[in-house]
């Protein structure tokens, strides 16, 4: 991260207050609304802060205390509130008003109770919560949405604007009564599937741009009952599970991480599980991209040409960053000029993949525990919107070389990355969840008659990928909502 300062605005020990968060929110609030960085501390805990320069330039005076580093932060993201009213009841959230029982000092508010009971440690809370919110950040700098970067104390990877976007989905036999470490170190798999997503650009949205789907031709007489498989014209193949085992390995062969990728996928445990038996190393993966966006190997080149201002962000403050860049370093002593004289070390190469668990992107939003759910279920809940194939002058469904409703999973992402702020978007969502549902698609896939059993989730992209300890009921190729079985 950028060596960034930040002031706290309402909430615990906040560095500017007022008598009320009406009048809070209406010294904060302009022409436009108000925009903030929203913090997420490893604990989770989620704050409202002002880069120094933005508070002093307020003129909202000078705190005593010391100010937020941007370090201290897992995440740093924008927030934005229209309303005098939407921003006071921010604060009213954040307001800790109550006394810890034990007499230690503690952020006791609505907003952040739940995540500050274990302490500042990092949580898997902290983890997911701020996550989440680079999700936010990286689809803004796609979009080159956000107007200052060094606001959010970023120092992007070289190869930030060369990362590839895919999503992988699989299918495992849901008879398998072995027990789950043997599910999981050899799993039965009957199918896999990727997408391949162009990048959101300042003038469009995400994109699918391929999408395969290969049948493990050893498993085709293995069949999950009361399922029938999706074959999708041109695009679904039987092979041996050897030919499938070597084009995932060169999807994903190291020697091409001068690219790397981005992999959306549905419950990360098993999807390495699944793609370790394909034999798929993924032990030089990385989960999530806060590595992305705040490089920590040497100078990022293409990043400090791109966001010039961030580089000269605090230049000419009283602050300690300030003080320790105005120190002249000593020129005597032999030992002093042997470290100076040192190579730097070389540039820290990207790994293959950065992996993104959309179901724990929903979940961690939601606040809803691991349960059975499938990529449909959790797409309808978030109003993925329809998928239904466009329609020929011969009014046939016209597929254009990729089937539609494999780009569900990125489309998924795509609606949690590009909105507002975690807790905002889960009380909106909250309070919109009683409305009807995405449609239904409109017609069969091509060579599918209309009274066959297909679910708009059997398609790559929407797997049955639980992580429970007894074997679940596949939710993808095979899959059907609205079928009760004995399972």
């Amino acid at each position: 991260m950028q060596p960034v300062e930040y002031y706290q605005i309402g909430g615990f020990r906040a560095h500017l207050r007022d008598n009320s968060n009406d009048a809070l929110a209406a010294r904060m609030i302009g022409r436009d609304g108000a925009e903030f960085v929203l913090g997420i501390r490893p604990s989770g805990a989620s704050y409202l802060l002002l880069p120094r320069d933005t508070f002093f330039m307020m003129r909202l005076g000078r705190p005593r205390e010391r100010p937020w580093l941007a370090r201290e932060f897992e995440s740093l993201s924008p927030i934005q509130f229209p309303t005098k009213l939407d921003l006071a009841a921010k604060f009213g959230m954040l307001a800790s008003s109550r006394k810890s029982n034990d007499g230690r000092p503690r952020d006791r508010s609505k907003a952040n109770r739940a995540y500050t009971a274990a302490g500042d440690e990092l949580s898997p809370a902290g983890t997911a919560r701020s996550s989440f919110e680079h999700q936010r950040v990286f689809y803004r700098l796609c979009q080159n949405a956000i107007e200052r970067p060094s606001d959010y104390a970023l120092r992007l990877a070289p190869w930030f604007h060369d990362v590839r976007i895919f999503s992988f989905a699989f299918n495992t036999w849901a008879s398998d009564t072995r027990p789950l470490d043997e599910r999981q170190a050899d799993p039965k798999v009957l199918d896999v599937g990727w997408t391949e997503f162009v990048s959101p650009t300042d003038s469009d949205d995400l994109r699918a741009l391929s999408t395969s789907h290969l049948l493990v031709e050893e498993e085709r007489y293995l069949n999950n009952p009361g399922r029938k498989k999706m074959l999708l014209p041109d695009i679904t193949q039987y092979m041996p599970k050897d030919t499938i085992c070597g084009l995932l390995q060169q999807l994903f062969a190291k020697q091409q991480s001068t690219s790397p990728k981005i992999l959306l996928i549905h419950d990360t445990k098993m999807s390495q599980c699944v793609l370790q038996s394909l034999g798929v190393d993924t032990s030089a993966w990385k989960q999530g991209i806060k590595d992305l966006l705040y490089y920590s190997g040497g100078r990022s080149g293409s990043s400090r040409a791109q966001y010039s201002d961030i580089k000269d962000y605090g230049r000419g403050r009283q602050g300690s960053w300030s003080k320790e860049r105005s120190r002249s370093p000593r020129r005597s002593g032999t030992t002093e000029m042997k470290a100076r004289s040192r190579s730097p070390p070389p540039p820290q190469g990207p790994p293959p993949v950065y992996i993104v668990d959309v179901r724990q992107m929903y979940q961690t939003m939601m606040q809803i525990p691991t349960r059975d759910d499938t990529i449909l279920s959790n797409a309808k809940a978030l109003g993925v919107r329809d998928t239904t194939p466009v329609r020929a002058e011969d009014d046939q469904p016209k597929y254009e070389d990729i089937d539609p409703t494999s780009w569900i999973l990125g489309y998924m992402w795509e609606e949690m990355a590009n909105s507002i702020a975690i807790d905002e978007q889960r009380a909106l969502r909250q309070r919109f969840s009683k409305e009807e549902p995405i449609a239904d698609l409109g017609g069969p896939p091509m060579g599918m008659q209309e009274n066959d059993e297909v679910d708009p989730n059997d398609m790559i992209g929407i797997p049955s990928q639980s992580g429970q300890t007894k074997a679940q009921k596949p939710v993808g190729m095979f899959d059907s909502e609205s079928e009760d079985d004995d399972w």
